[in-house]
């Protein structure tokens, strides 16, 4: 940790960041081995969620991570601000774009995973977790930015990056990608509730399935 911060953080602050570093190089680390084991996988999707449930749950400040029922018709507003936001991000960056043959199938298999799975791990993780606590220890602004950098390198530590029919391994997919974790830590940010990063994520999930950027019969077979 650099002596800059270690002066200006007191000693529970540092011990905060440790942690942060410390869960998302872990967080990484296994995301990295699940590339030559996919079943590994699981445990991230695993820990994504169940880390910052029992943060809250330790710490007992279940707002500070956005699990409120405050806001939520802000949240509800954001959340389908940055799923527009996070939408056209990709679209900018896909070459081909056309309704998929099997669009119901994909839906069906889809829809439920983005709500229960793949948006609530992320989002939880990065802007439930670390973006509320890197904004509490460096501000709101770092903690946007930083968080929005874990979010979009962590992408190409994991079996997306193998197994996304979305162009993720481009320099266009990487400015789309952090796009799109802008859209959602800002509107994390604007409405202090984790729904509205859910939502924007699931939302540009939906449209991604719909243009056929995403085939999730193809990963299951």
């Amino acid at each position: 940790m650099p002596d800059s911060i270690k002066t200006c953080l007191p000693g529970k602050s540092r011990s905060h960041l440790f942690l942060l570093i410390t869960g998302f190089t872990v967080f990484c680390g296994i995301s990295q081995l699940s590339r030559l084991y996919y079943p590994l996988f699981g445990l991230v999707v695993t820990a994504g969620i169940a880390f910052p449930l029992a943060w809250g749950g330790l710490t007992k400040d279940w707002e500070a991570i956005g699990f409120s029922q405050q806001n939520l018709g802000k949240a509800l507003f954001w959340g389908v601000c940055a799923g527009i936001v996070s939408s056209l991000a990709g679209l900018a960056v896909l070459q081909e774009r056309s309704f998929v043959s099997n669009l119901g199938q994909q839906l069906l298999i889809g829809i439920p995973l983005w709500i229960l799975v793949i948006s609530p791990f992320q989002e939880f993780f990065f802007r439930g977790w670390m973006q509320s606590g890197l904004a509490e220890l460096l501000g709101k602004w770092w903690g946007l930015v930083i968080s929005t950098i874990c979010f979009t390198a962590w992408h190409y530590l994991s079996p997306i990056v193998d197994l996304a029919t979305f162009p993720l391994a481009s320099t266009g997919g990487v400015i789309s990608t952090f796009a799109a974790g802008l859209a959602y830590g800002y509107a994390f940010q604007m409405s202090k509730n984790i729904i509205a990063p859910w939502m924007g994520h699931l939302i540009s999930g939906i449209v991604f399935i719909i243009i056929g950027a995403m085939d999730f019969v193809q990963v299951f077979q």
